[in-house]
């Protein structure tokens, strides 16, 4: 998402916004008969409009990932959207649905449809979802579509409605004013709106205005009194800003036609006129990158640019420079057109055949074995990373402890990885396949040789790779004492009447052991065993009576003094052995959905008081931003039923976990007891491409 310092409306992330919407008031006493006519009109417009476009709108639900830590991370956020076709393409922003793994859209009419990402646009932020209509219960249903409209014809001044579902609530209708036909974001106070690497503000120019606007309004129609979308709402700076609809209507159409937008590429910076330049012409040429269209042409740093395409440019002013770059990203790609730059005190012209413009950044994925998230090498990430050819996986992320990580020397966040058990790697994809390759049907790991690069120097290195190896530790097994209790300090022997007295007093018995059957109750005072004084009145003590039983062998029996209330009784105990720790239990983790489980824990048994026919096993931790966390399963839960089938041990969950992932579910339900209450958790995990 994007890292900029004013606001995205879009719920999910940190947000603010500063409005006003309202009609005239009808309490103002300089509001007289035209004014009340006025407002009749406007009311009109107003509710004229809402018919025409409300019903179209839409409430989007998204799963989203992000790479981060060497995994990938999902996340749940809302933003809106608007119908603009028979067939059901909905626009929104990129920002919004450009990495959504699961989308569902809620209409104006309640209707929840599931929709697919058809394609965007992250220069434009903007988005085209497709609803699967199919999945409606009455298909025969026409839906509602709206119109776009020309935002040319908008002026200062005039009412515009602002169309969304703020906060994810239903969706809503707020007015305001057209504040301002050229916004742009001020960079030495604001800096670049970067998303996905792309800064949106080369391209848009954003139409201010005051219609109250909050998160989740991302994606929702700027809407004119005709009833027709001028603009998809996007910022917040206190004035609202939205992108311009003939800016929209031009990536949809695209993306409805081709999946993508298709864009010319020069490789040349331009920035406005300086002030101190005299010029009523042009725009400056501020950087041409090497190897680009622009520097094969000749086009230097410091030229002035004063027509393209037989066509003038002038920017004087950051708000100019939008038009400019439009002009050339719009170029057919391929073309050869003529630029004339003024050069020192002459104009010299130069020929120019435009590239086709690459993403600003590469496909992203995470390799489970490796700890890491890696990324395709797009053209301007080479130029970046100074390096040719754009072949390999630029290490985006790594774990802490992955097998990356691990090794030595590891590999690190930044380095580009290109070849891998002696077979070249060129892309995510490469990597993904080859990995398949080396560790499929492995069930230990497989140390592998792998090249990478780091500033131009050439390293190989040894990964292991493959699943992490289910062990547990094993300990010397002691006698136990299968009850809780405080040390029996010297003011509380004093206050019980027994003073001169240490000891233990016994706070919980647990039931079904030897203690229990002993006799042993809540309240007694233990003074000796087997003769032996405990020396414990102090509450730092508390480990002498556990130090004293462990001394004692497993299974034998010892005899206990026991302080009763104004009796003293002698009481035998057999000790069994200490019930395991969770690092001895039989445990197993899901790659796939992250998380771990293991074996109930003696005591978890006593504080839930789960009844001995209780049957699961322990959710013994769950990686955030995994399936699991993301569906809402919790460390501590009580795993009892994976897609109805019961559990009783940990081999069950995994036997069961490795057929779901085989077969790639695309729904999982779990029954997990979670203190006194049941739940079903659905999980609906998005599965990656198969290698």
């Amino acid at each position: 998402m994007p890292s900029v310092r004013f606001s995205v409306a879009f719920l999910g992330l940190v947000v603010w916004f500063t409005s006003q919407n309202c009609f005239a008031s009808h309490d103002d006493p300089t509001v007289g008969a035209d004014s009340t006519q006025g407002d009749d009109k406007l009311r009109q417009q107003v509710e004229q409009s809402i018919a025409r476009v409300f019903p179209a709108l839409v409430r989007i639900q998204v799963v989203w990932v992000d790479y981060g830590g060497g995994r990938e991370q999902k996340y749940e956020a809302s933003g809106s959207g608007v119908i603009i076709s028979d067939e059901g393409h909905v626009v929104t922003n990129h920002h919004v649905a450009g990495r959504a793994s699961r989308i569902t859209v809620t209409l104006a009419s309640r209707e929840e449809i599931p929709a697919s990402l058809v394609g965007t646009d992250p220069l434009a932020d903007i988005a085209v979802l497709k609803l699967d209509l199919a999945a409606r219960k009455d298909t025969s249903k026409p839906i509602p579509v709206a119109e776009f409209g020309n935002p040319e014809e908008l002026h200062v001044g005039d009412r515009v409605l602002a169309m969304g579902s703020p906060m994810a609530l239903s969706q809503s209708v707020t007015m305001g004013i057209v504040s301002n036909m050229s916004m742009i974001m001020p960079d030495r106070l604001m800096g670049d709106f970067q998303l996905d690497g792309e800064n949106v503000g080369m391209l848009v120019k954003w139409i201010g205005h005051d219609a109250q606007i909050f998160p989740g309004n991302s994606g929702g129609p700027l809407v004119n009194l005709k009833g027709q979308v001028v603009g998809i709402n996007e910022i917040g700076v206190g004035l609202g800003g939205a992108i311009p609809g003939d800016l929209a209507k031009r990536s949809v159409d695209e993306i409805v036609k081709n999946g993508s937008v298709k864009r010319s590429w020069l490789g040349v910076e331009l920035q406005p006129l300086l002030k101190g330049m005299t010029e009523d012409r042009g725009v400056l040429v501020a950087g041409v990158i090497d190897g680009s269209p622009a520097a094969k042409a000749g086009l230097r740093p410091g030229d002035v640019l004063v027509s393209f395409d037989s066509r003038p440019v002038f920017a004087r002013f950051r708000e100019q420079l939008p038009l400019v770059n439009r002009q050339i990203l719009d170029l057919p790609i391929g073309s050869t057109v003529k630029a004339v730059v003024k050069r020192g005190a002459e104009d010299v012209t130069l020929q120019i055949t435009t590239d086709a413009r690459e993403a600003a950044r590469g496909k992203q994925a995470e390799l489970k074995s490796w700890g890491i998230t890696g990324s395709e090498i797009t053209t301007p990430m080479a130029k970046e990373l100074r390096r040719e050819p754009k072949s390999g996986v630029l290490i985006s992320s790594t774990r802490a402890g992955g097998a990356a990580g691990e090794a030595k020397p590891a590999i690190v966040d930044g380095d580009v990885i290109v070849e891998v058990g002696g077979r070249p790697v060129k892309s995510i994809d490469d990597l993904i396949s080859i990995t398949h390759d080396l560790t499929a049907g492995k069930d230990d790991k497989v140390p592998v040789l792998v090249g990478y690069e780091r500033r131009g120097e050439r390293t190989l290195t040894v990964v292991s790779l493959g699943p992490d190896p289910e062990h547990r530790v094993t300990e010397v097994k002691k006698a136990w004492f299968p009850a809780a209790y405080q040390v029996l300090t010297t003011p509380l022997a004093d206050a019980l009447g027994i003073s001169g007295k240490s000891g233990i007093r016994i706070t919980q018995v647990f039931p079904g052991t030897t203690v229990e059957a002993a006799g042993i109750k809540v309240g007694d005072i233990i003074t000796d065993i087997d003769g032996d004084r405990i020396p414990a009145s102090q509450p730092e003590d508390l480990q002498v009576f556990p130090h004293m039983i462990r001394q004692r062998k497993i299974g034998s029996k010892v005899t206990l003094s026991v302080v009763r209330g104004n009796e003293e009784l002698k009481i035998d105990v057999q000790l069994p052995a200490r019930p395991p720790e969770a690092n001895e239990l039989a445990s197993s983790k899901d790659q796939a959905f992250e998380f771990t489980v293991r074996e109930p824990l003696f005591r978890e048994r006593v504080d839930n008081r789960w009844p001995a026919d209780v049957k699961g096993v322990v959710i013994g931790s769950v990686e955030p931003g995994g399936w699991a966390a993301f569906a809402g399963v919790h460390t501590g839960d009580l795993l009892q039923k994976v897609d109805d089938k019961a559990i009783e041990s940990v081999a069950d969950v995994k036997a069961i976990m490795q057929e779901i992932t085989r077969r790639r579910a695309a729904h999982v339900v779990f029954q997990v007891r979670r203190g006194i209450h049941t739940l079903f958790i659905e999980i609906e995990p998005a599965w990656p491409a198969r290698p």
